[in-house]
Formats: C-alpha cells, sequence, structure tokens
C-alpha cells in the first residue's frame, strides 16, 4: 500500500488532482463550517441543542450530515442535504414520469438537463428550509436582532448560499479532483466529529461511567465493522455467461466463458445516504412548532418511552415475556425513525438497483453478443434469472446495511455507551465513510493502472501479466 500511495507522487496530474480535493475538503469545507451565521449567538444556540434536543434524536443525524455546522448554526448548517433531497425527488419523478425519463435518456444534453433541476430544486429546497430554522430561531429568542423579518430573510438566504456553495464545491472536486466530490464532504463532516466523540468518551472513562473494556471494545467492534462493510461492497454474484463461435466477416470468432458480476449491493452507500436525507428533512421544520416539535423529536429519540420494547411490555400475556429481558431489551431500539429507516433503507437499495441494472436490457444485450447463460433460454428468461438473483442478493445487501446501521442505537440503548462514541463502531456514518473511501481508492488505482503503475488492487503481486476481461454487464473491469 505504501508503493501505492508514493506511485501517486510519480503522476504529476494525478498528484495536483488529490491536493487539489484534500485542499477543498480539508480547508475550505471544515473552515466554512465554523464561520456563523450573521445575528445568531453561537454560545447560545450550542447551550440550547444540549439542553433541549441532546445527541439521540433525529437532529443528532442532521447535526452529523452536516459535520457539526447545524448544533452551531453556521453558514453550512444544512450541509449538502437538501441537494441530495433534490437528487431524491428527480430520481423518482426520473422513473414514474415518462417525459423526464425520455429527458434522461438523450445523453449529454439530457443529464445537463436534469443536473440543472437538481441545482434549481436545492436552492427551493434550501431557501425552504433556512426559513423554517429561522422561524424556530427567533421563536426561542437566539436572535440578535429585534427586525422578525429582517431575520428571516438573513438567514434563510446565507444558509441557501452555503449550500450552494457546497454544492459547487462537490462538483469542482468532482470534475478537478479524483471524483465523489458530494459523496467526499459527506464523509468528512463525519470524520470531523470522530475526534470530539471519542473526547467525550475519554471523559466518561475519567468519571468511571464507561468502563475500560467498553471503551477498547467500541473500537474493535468498529474495526470488525469496517471489515465487514468492505466485505458487502466488494461481494458480488458471478452468474456464468457463454459466448458461441461466430463468424464476423472472413473472420471466425472463438467462443468463451465469461460471467456478469452482479454486487451483493448495487446502490452502495446511496441508500442509506437517501433514507438518511428524507429523514432529515422534517428536522427542519420540526423546530418551527415549538413544543410540538421538540415532543415529536422525542418520538425518536434513543432511549425514550416511545419504543417497541415498553409498547409490549404493557401489553397482556406479552408483558411477562418482554419482562424477561435478554434479546427482549433490543426492542428499545426499534421507535418511530428506526422504522422510517429500515423501510427506507431497503425501499432505496430496491429502488436504486433497478434504476441502475435493467434484467431486461441485460439479456438483450447478451442476446444481441451472441452470449447466452448455460441452461437458460435467451431474452425474457434470461431477464427473470437474473432478476431472481438480484431480488435475492438485495435483500441481503440491504439486510447488511440495516444492521450495521442499527449497531450504535445496540450499544448505546443495551450498554449504555455514549451514542457519539458509539457511532465509531458502525452506523449511517461509518457505512457513509468506508464506502467513500473504497470508492475514491479505486478511482485513484483507475488512474494508476493507466499510467502502468502499481495500484492498490495489484498489492502483493509482480504488477506483471494481469489481464483483464470485459464482462457484459455495462463493461466492467475485473482483474484476475
Amino acid at each position: 500500500m505504501i508503493t501505492a500511495f508514493l506511485n501517486i507522487a510519480k503522476i504529476p496530474e494525478l498528484k495536483r488532482k488529490v491536493l487539489f480535493t484534500l485542499l477543498m475538503v480539508i480547508v475550505v469545507y471544515r473552515l466554512g463550517a465554523h464561520v456563523p451565521t450573521p445575528f445568531i449567538d453561537p454560545e447560545k444556540v450550542r447551550e440550547f441543542f444540549g439542553d433541549a434536543f441532546g445527541n439521540k434524536g433525529v437532529f443528532a443525524v442532521v447535526n452529523m450530515f452536516s459535520g457539526g455546522a447545524f448544533s452551531q448554526m453556521t453558514i453550512f448548517a444544512l450541509g449538502i442535504m437538501p441537494y441530495i433531497s433534490a437528487s431524491i425527488i428527480i430520481q423518482l419523478l426520473t422513473a414514474v414520469w415518462p417525459p423526464l425519463e425520455k429527458i434522461a435518456k438523450e445523453g449529454e444534453s439530457g443529464r445537463k438537463k436534469i443536473t440543472q433541476w437538481t441545482r434549481y430544486g436545492t436552492v427551493g429546497l434550501s431557501l425552504f428550509q433556512g426559513f423554517g430554522l429561522a422561524v424556530w430561531l427567533y421563536s426561542q429568542g437566539l436572535s440578535m436582532i429585534d427586525s422578525k423579518f429582517g431575520f428571516y430573510i438573513i438567514t434563510a438566504m446565507t444558509m441557501c448560499t452555503g449550500t450552494c456553495f457546497l454544492m459547487w464545491l462537490g462538483e469542482k472536486i468532482t470534475e478537478h479532483g479524483i471524483g465523489n466530490g458530494i459523496s467526499l464532504i459527506i464523509a468528512m463532516g463525519i470524520i470531523a466529529a470522530y475526534p470530539r466523540d471519542i473526547g467525550v468518551a475519554y471523559a466518561a472513562l475519567k468519571s468511571m461511567t464507561l468502563t475500560p473494556m467498553q471503551f477498547v471494545s467500541v473500537f474493535v467492534i468498529g474495526i470488525l465493522v469496517a471489515a465487514l462493510i468492505i466485505f458487502q461492497q466488494q461481494a458480488n454474484r458471478k452468474v456464468p455467461v457463454q459466448h458461441a463461435r461466430r463468424q464476423v466477416g472472413r473472420k471466425m470468432t472463438q467462443g468463451g466463458s465469461t460471467f456478469i458480476p452482479l454486487k451483493l449491493n448495487t446502490a452502495n452507500v446511496i441508500p442509506v445516504i437517501f433514507s438518511s436525507a428524507i429523514l432529515t428533512f422534517p428536522a427542519y421544520i420540526l423546530p418551527s412548532f415549538g413544543d410540538f416539535g421538540a415532543a415529536l423529536n422525542d418520538w425518536v429519540t434513543l432511549g425514550s418511552s416511545h419504543n417497541l420494547y415498553n409498547y409490549f411490555y404493557e401489553m397482556k400475556g406479552v408483558g411477562n415475556l418482554v419482562r424477561g429481558g435478554g434479546i427482549f431489551n433490543l426492542l428499545e431500539v426499534i421507535n418511530l425513525y428506526t422504522l422510517a429507516y429500515i423501510v427506507l433503507t431497503g425501499f432505496f437499495c430496491f429502488f436504486y438497483t433497478a434504476i441502475t441494472l435493467n434484467p431486461v436490457d441485460l439479456a438483450d444485450n447478451l442476446k444481441k453478443s451472441g452470449a447466452f447463460v448455460p441452461g437458460v433460454k435467451p431474452g425474457k428468461h434470461t431477464a427473470d434469472y437474473i432478476d431472481h438473483i438480484l431480488v435475492r442478493i438485495t435483500v441481503v445487501g440491504a439486510f447488511f446495511l440495516i444492521s450495521i446501521a442499527l449497531v450504535p442505537d445496540i450499544l448505546f440503548v443495551s450498554f449504555n455507551i455514549p451514542f457519539g462514541f458509539a457511532q465509531v463502531a458502525g452506523g449511517t456514518g461509518l457505512i457513509i465513510v468506508v464506502g467513500v473511501f473504497l470508492d475514491t481508492m479505486k478511482q485513484i488505482d483507475s488512474q494508476l493502472l493507466m499510467r502502468h503503475y502499481e495500484g492498490f488492487e495489484g498489492l502483493g503481486s509482480s504488477g506483471r501479466g494481469t489481464s483483464r476481461t470485459r464482462s457484459p454487464a455495462g463493461g466492467r473491469m475485473k482483474l484476475r
């Protein structure tokens, strides 16, 4: 791995891309995350958030995705989530509205139109959310000016500008950096909270509210979960494909066998980002409802009385069984927010797989190229066979994502580990960080291999004799 990193410095273009990415993500983004919104007292905001909402409800998720900017109400308080929400809306409309689907299939021009509409949607959503937050901040007496509408306009415009700047920053990283600009911004915001969370855990360790065994166990579990995420992201189901001998002009092409790599999790980290984006959207509106918003936040807060454990505890005939504890304590994790997260994550696993990999198109491409799956008739039967496999492996992939996402909740509720520190061992944040890290490594690896340098995938080999085979599934490259 050290050799692979040293090879980056040997390629001036790749070195420039990496440095540009680090400059934009670490310096520009993290500096901007500490610039306060005008006419808001940062100290009062932090004190209010700590007393009113804590760090376990839906607001904790909002704060995580904004890199801590939400709890400080800085110019990046909305983060990049309005852009993600706008992307979700456009993708859903593309799947169900034929005119928009037709535009999306127009190639580069269609992609530009979709991107432009996503930007317009981002501006609209960020203005709406920023205005909702401004109403709440003013109602709680956190404004430093007396002009109500002036405060509303300034706050909404400032937060909208911050989101638009992050959207522009992500596009520049994708264009001039190593790619995955939006994902890198989200991942960096999550990573930025880790030192603070570890500091909280260390303070709890000194005050004896956290045992040394628990402190070490969280890091061990985090390593194991990270390895499980990598396995889940890399695992695939190989569907064998046989190519028949064909005559092209005067030459007879030799038939052979290859495979279609169907990933266990085709959608990668998209489901957890999309589901979190949807669930964080109400959090920007709830504060404006005052006590009602705080009460509703209690329904989605871990450790509150609104969970399945307390629901079954009160039921006749079931209460005695739940009182026995043990595995039934895990029911305390399941509340309104968790159920919504499970449903949305599962939905987006299937939805994103369906829009990125169409079994009918794949079967048609195989038929046109003279290839077939052994034992399966070409055409519709092949499409049904591939669709059957996709459904089964997507169920497993969704189960993996949901299980890993619930790890911090289980550690907090069942073992009284501080929730922020528990997120080091799993959860949505770790899934995103590991997934983005893997995608970034692949981007760098492709640049190294293209210039005949040893990359991350070539570790442990001499680098010679590496052959590449192109599979029929969208032209993916596999090393062997």
